[in-house]
């Protein structure tokens, strides 16, 4: 075949070199592993804070000798401070008697693991004491995550359920790698950056009459807002709602309060009236439908879900989730706090 300009042969071989090019890619990326692990116990909330003490907390990044925590048999975790970072090592024993293997280390700002540290002592001294006098207990989660590209991924996880027990889980993962070409993770081993964040979710139950009284949070023009609001039975964690500087839009803000009454940011967010009215005139359709259905035969209607989601970069993330099943609605918050990037100094 002869070519009949130069455009011609120019453009074959632009499409030459980029199918050269695919085909490397495919062939650089097509094969990659690496190793999870998730463990789960039911602890005590003495015996749970002390494990994060001496892993996230205050005595994590204190001057005492590194000492490997073991969380089931053959699997540790080590805290090792690193100038304002916190770096958690976790390490396995291999078959050969009393050798170790490092699976992921990941690292943090020690001010971040002690936050979390604090919001899961909040978390569960609210918990007991609302159960122990009234009964009382809703589901909630408390997450501190930590990526780390040449360390691998660890999500450190505390919840309580609807009796007021709780549980520690710890998520680990190995750092992605071509086949056959792992090497010992280490936390500040790439010149990109790792990341971190906490995360917390509460469920609270609601009833149609309620969330009608909750929806002036994304209504505009209200003078009337919510002012450090418990979110009971979570009333370590209070909602504030502010006009934003239109009737386009309002800030809502969460907060933590620490057993030490000290008052620490979790997210802040402002949402749309536009976009928040569209959820809630969705969201009260729903529960209508399903108080109607359940009203005609219980146990008739169908489980839904609506969401709101809005975020800021700069000062978090926040999700509203109201669910219906059977009759009975529940309302959950999605909190992130803003992504720290993490790096050696």
């Amino acid at each position: 075949m002869r070519l009949r300009s130069p455009l011609a042969v120019i453009g074959l071989l632009v499409v030459v070199i980029a199918c050269s090019s695919m085909t490397m890619a495919r062939t650089k990326y097509e094969a990659s592993e690496f190793l999870e692990e998730a463990i789960e116990n039911a602890m005590s909330s003495a015996d749970m804070l002390a494990l994060l003490n001496h892993t996230v907390g205050l005595d994590a990044s204190g001057t005492d000798p590194a000492v490997a925590h073991p969380l089931r048999q053959g699997l540790y975790v080590t805290a090792l401070p690193q100038d304002s970072s916190l770096m958690l090592r976790f390490e396995v024993d291999r078959s050969d008697p009393g050798h170790r293997e490092t699976i992921a280390e990941v690292a943090f700002s020690a001010a971040l693991g002690h936050t979390f540290f604090e919001f899961v002592k909040a978390a569960l001294g609210s918990a007991e004491a609302i159960f122990a006098a009234a009964q009382v207990a809703q589901p909630w989660e408390l997450q501190l995550h930590a990526e780390s590209p040449s360390g691998g991924t660890v999500t450190v996880k505390v919840a309580g359920d609807a009796t007021a027990h709780f549980t520690l889980a710890w998520e680990i993962a190995s750092p992605q790698r071509p086949l056959d070409s792992f090497a010992v993770p280490t936390a500040f081993g790439s010149t990109k950056a790792g990341t971190a964040h906490l995360r917390v979710v509460v469920n609270f139950p609601t009833s149609l009459e309620q969330f009608a009284f909750l929806s002036t949070i994304y209504v505009g023009g209200v003078a009337q807002r919510f002012q450090d609001l418990p979110l009971y039975p979570h009333t370590w964690l209070h909602l504030t709602v502010s006009n934003g500087e239109t009737d386009r839009f309002v800030i809502v803000h969460f907060d933590g309060i620490t057993t030490e009454n000290q008052r620490v940011v979790v997210a802040e967010a402002p949402a749309s009236t536009d976009v928040g009215g569209r959820f809630l005139e969705e969201t009260l359709t729903r529960m209508q439908e399903m108080v109607t259905q359940e009203a005609a035969q219980p146990g008739s209607s169908g489980k839904w879900q609506t969401e709101f989601y809005y975020d800021d970069p700069q000062t978090g993330v926040v999700v509203v989730a109201v669910t219906g099943e059977r009759g009975v609605f529940t309302v959950a918050y999605h909190l992130e706090t803003p992504t720290q990037n993490v790096t050696a100094r």
